[in-house]
């Protein structure tokens, strides 16, 4: 469990199911992220499948946070960290956010809190946000929370149907200090 001012973000649970719903089913909020609109059956397995045990040692090995309203315990967003490189100490993060809650703060809240995790507890040397380059509000967030734009990939990706384009954001742990 990860705490912030106005969030607790923590592993999701099958009582999620329908704050999930409204999110993951929706086109535009899921135009950027690797699943499609989610129907109820769809959200329920994926629920399920982050609740078997599962450890976070090893290469590509993740974990999803479920963002809580401290003030009622709603979720509207999540995030998810993996280990992109256990021998060169390399995280790779990811979020998405509810859009009724987008423009309030969670989002960067969030993210900053999952990336004090990432260093202060899981002790990563780097951790990275690889984004589409049609993400504007990703952009803003990766580079409001101070990570640098290292790279800017063309046409490297075929998603869902198309091939695009995305930028590479990274912060190091001195610099987050």
């Amino acid at each position: 469990m990860i705490e912030s001012d106005r969030l607790i973000l923590s592993a999701l649970t099958l009582d999620d199911e329908e704050d999930l719903l409204e999110y993951q089913s929706d086109p535009m909020v899921v135009r950027y992220i690797p699943w499609p609109p989610r129907t109820r059956l769809q959200v329920r397995e994926a629920i399920e499948k982050v609740l078997v045990p599962r450890t976070f040692e090893s290469d590509n090995d993740f974990l999803v946070f479920a963002w809580r309203l401290k003030d009622g315990g709603k979720v509207i967003g999540q995030s998810n960290i993996s280990i992109q490189s256990k021998e060169h100490s390399r995280a790779e993060i990811g979020w998405v956010v509810h859009p009724d809650f987008v423009g309030q703060g969670f989002a960067t809240e969030a993210t900053r809190a999952l990336i004090n995790y990432a260093f202060d507890t899981l002790k990563f040397h780097r951790v990275v946000a690889y984004i589409d380059q049609r993400n504007d509000s990703s952009v803003k967030l990766a580079e409001r929370l101070g990570m640098r734009r290292e790279a800017s990939y063309q046409k490297d990706e075929f998603f869902k149907g198309e091939w695009t384009s995305a930028f590479l954001y990274a912060v190091l742990s001195e610099e987050w200090k």
